[in-house]
């Protein structure tokens, strides 16, 4: 979502989430955030593989990226 202004970050250890506190906790601090399930932020998806989730389980267990859903298609007016 534009805005966000998520941008990429090259450098080593930089948190490419800084600026979206609800989640930059999760890139930070993995191993020590185990009792909450991870939620995406409003109008983001965790895209894993060919699904895509507005929350994930506290126990899940996959490589997952957080991103964007842009759909393909259009309505044209009547």
């Amino acid at each position: 979502r534009e805005g966000y202004g998520l941008h990429e970050c090259a450098g080593k250890g930089i948190n490419p989430f800084w600026e979206m506190r609800e989640i930059s906790k999760y890139w930070d601090f993995p191993m020590t955030i185990s009792d909450i399930s991870l939620e995406a932020p409003e109008n983001l998806f965790w895209i894993c593989g060919n699904i895509a989730y507005t929350k994930l389980p506290q126990d899940w267990t996959s490589s997952c990226t957080i991103g964007i859903i842009k759909p393909s298609f259009f309505l044209l007016p009547k």
